[in-house]
């Protein structure tokens, strides 16, 4: 079983808050928008990606028609997710396995 851990490291390796499958989410741009006058650590709920670790995206409103980034990020190297379940689009399938 993998273990992405949820920490402020792997938050700033992330690509998914410039996935294709999140550019139109109104969702996502409001959590950004939030993060950049936060103050402290973000929580999962805060962060809109690091679904390798943190499971189905809370927002409803993403595109998995368009196409995903997962296999172009470091912590998806690292970690060897292509062999896991699910092998990407975290977002809509859940946390690596």
């Amino acid at each position: 079983m993998v273990d992405i851990e949820f920490n402020i490291e792997n938050v700033q390796k992330c690509l998914c808050p410039g996935c294709p499958v999140q550019a139109q989410s109104s969702c996502v741009k409001e959590k950004l928008d939030k993060l950049k006058s936060m103050s402290g650590s973000p929580g999962p709920d805060d962060v809109p990606g690091l679904y390798c670790s943190t499971g189905k995206a809370k927002c409803k409103d993403l595109n998995p028609k368009e196409m995903c980034k997962c296999g172009k990020c470091e912590i998806f190297t690292k970690h060897n997710l292509s062999q896991g379940k699910p092998a990407g689009y975290f977002c809509a399938n859940g946390k690596a396995q």
